[in-house]
């Protein structure tokens, strides 16, 4: 049994100091109020905010080197909690830009920076996509990270499910008004892939884009744990057992062991012109 949990927020566009201490805010709360807890996520690109376009390159931080992820570190650290914040990634390399996720494990250790794979029209001027989907190794067991459309694809959470992972953890600025299309997509990849599924999602507006919320945690059959239905700021905070994914896999929940590869070629192929 693991304790996760996931902070709806609005983000201050532009501010990614002031978002930081939201973020050390909300995680030492959560924790006080909730000392069980293993796991907390935050969303899409939390440190930053959303439609801050040009503004991005100086907004983008380097995994895992810049001073705001030596104070998640910190808190990770203080709080023995994993967390997970979306951030935009600046390289070393290069003046590439990514939509990115960082990992960082209970006892403050760097596990990993997940790239979003599947950027919007409207983001790809500002972001590349990110081209792996690892599973990351963590105190409480394999995570599998997703970013807001990234989850609208089954094969990117099939492909962390064969790969081990215990638990996806989707973290999102999702708008409205299509917030009933991310609950049907958050419960549906746990259901097909029969593992369970934090969601985390913005609230707010930012210039152009108002955000919807509804935050979910569901189990290894979709079913939901426990669920924000508005779009305030919130915290949930839920119990899932990653024992009975094994046992809902061994019975009914057949999916992965009843696949045909073989009839799904065309899965893999470029889509054919219109």
């Amino acid at each position: 049994m693991i304790q996760v949990g996931g902070a709806q927020l609005a983000t201050v566009l532009g501010d990614a100091a002031a978002n930081l201490e939201k973020v050390e805010r909300i995680a030492r709360d959560t924790k006080a109020r909730y000392p069980g807890l293993q796991l907390l996520a935050f969303p899409e690109l939390a440190l930053s905010g959303y439609d801050c376009g040009d503004a991005f390159r100086d907004l983008a931080q380097t995994w895992p080197t810049a001073p705001e992820f030596q104070r998640l570190s910190s808190l990770a650290k203080e709080l023995e909690t994993i967390l997970v914040v979306g951030y935009a990634e600046s390289t070393d390399q290069d003046d590439t830009l990514y939509d990115s996720a960082a990992v960082i494990d209970a006892d403050g250790a760097f596990v990993g920076s997940y790239r979003k794979t599947h950027c919007l029209d409207r983001e790809r001027p500002f972001f590349e996509n990110g081209d792996d989907l690892p599973v990351y190794e963590t105190t409480v067991g394999r995570l599998g990270v997703l970013i807001c459309w990234d989850s609208a694809m089954p094969e990117a959470a099939r492909v962390l499910a064969l790969a081990g992972a215990d638990i996806l953890v989707v973290v999102a600025a999702w708008e409205d008004p299509y917030g009933p299309d991310w609950e049907t997509v958050i419960q549906a990849r746990a259901f097909e892939n029969v593992i369970p599924v934090l969601g985390v999602n913005r609230t707010g507006t930012d210039v152009t884009s108002v955000f919807s919320g509804r935050s979910r945690l569901v189990d290894c059959w979709g079913r939901l744990v426990t669920y924000l239905d508005d779009e305030a700021d919130g915290v949930l905070v839920g119990t899932v057992d990653l024992a009975e994914t094994a046992v809902a896999r061994s019975g009914e929940g057949s999916q992965l062991r009843d696949r045909r590869p073989d009839l799904y070629g065309s899965v893999v192929a470029p889509l054919p012109p219109a």
